[in-house]
């Protein structure tokens, strides 16, 4: 993936990794759902197979780690979305990242974001 130096980082927050399979799904109808890549107290990044528009008109999402560990609810808007390049240069298989913000947290989903940096991340980003 090329990155372009000459856009501003607005980040406000450390960015972290999530090593391990965790999905993100939009509260809509019909949805996919999203590999986390990264994620920080500000928002998270997600990749999805480029099918349809993933998050669609959803203004919140659900966060599942595994059996023991599921956000709901929370709230979200799309900072940008774009095309990640292949690796694989004979893949027919196409991704997309989606980049998004958080909205305003209740304190059960600030402690609960807090417990998934502290036990689902590998390091910074």
């Amino acid at each position: 993936m090329t990155i372009d130096s000459s856009q501003t980082e607005r980040r406000k927050h450390e960015r972290y990794q999530v090593p391990n399979l965790v999905v993100a799904l939009p509260k809509k109808s019909s949805a996919q759902i999203a590999r986390i890549i990264n994620i920080s107290e500000g928002g998270m990044a997600v990749r999805y197979l480029d099918q349809n528009d993933w998050l669609g008109p959803a203004n919140k999402i659900d966060v599942l780690a595994n059996s023991n560990f599921f956000m709901t609810n929370i709230p979200i808007s799309s900072v940008r979305d774009f095309k990640v390049e292949n690796d694989i240069s004979f893949s027919i298989i196409s991704e997309r990242q989606c980049c998004l913000k958080f909205g305003e947290l209740t304190p059960e989903q600030h402690k609960q974001l807090d417990e998934f940096i502290l036990n689902y991340t590998a390091g910074q980003a």
